[in-house]
């Protein structure tokens, strides 16, 4: 099973505005990098939470045995429309498939009703996320917090020592409460 964004938000949880105010900076000189980092912590909050929070297209690409069974459409919490459902096959083409979904109160549940026997793969495209950054004041501070921790820290700081990267204090306290555990 893979994951990728297809086309990315156009708007981010919380604003530049918002962020250089948070970081107390008064010109505009770091402005692109102050972006990045935007981007850059509402991703690391959204492979933590497994939600998409702005809206954006993905695309889940499966293995025959994966689109075989039912499942779940990773990241859709806040579900708004399923584009395409495509078997992969093995002359390298695809193929429509028809579908069965169910919204649920946190994943939609998926599965295909004419999978062919010669499948290579299924994708399935669909649009998750919400329009506007209502009722994510949570993730909004968890975000500062990470952009906060990336500017005023830009070396490593681990030295080797772990593969894991340390977060703020407080990131993980601001996001369990909406965490989705797989």
């Amino acid at each position: 099973m893979k994951l990728e964004c297809v086309v990315a938000p156009t708007v981010e949880p919380v604003t530049l505005a918002e962020a250089r105010e948070y970081l107390r900076v008064d010109n505009d000189i770091e402005d692109t990098l102050i972006t990045s980092l935007i981007k850059a912590a509402r991703i690391w909050c959204e492979n933590y939470t497994h939600q998409a929070y702005c809206q954006q297209t993905l695309r889940l690409t499966l293995s025959p045995e994966e689109a075989a069974a039912a499942f779940e459409l990773p990241r859709s919490m806040y579900m708004q429309d399923i584009i395409s459902a495509n078997a992969l096959l093995a002359d390298g083409t695809a193929a429509q498939l028809s579908y069965k979904s169910a919204w649920g109160d946190i994943y939609t549940r998926m599965c295909f009703t004419d999978l062919p026997a010669n499948i290579s793969g299924a994708q399935v495209e669909y649009v998750a996320g919400k329009e506007t950054a209502e009722g994510f004041e949570n993730v909004k501070t968890a975000i500062l917090l990470l952009v906060n921790g990336m500017y005023t820290n830009r070396l490593p700081t681990n030295l080797g020592k772990s593969t894991e990267v340390e977060v703020p204090f407080g990131v993980k306290a601001l996001l369990n409460p909406g965490r989705v555990i797989l």
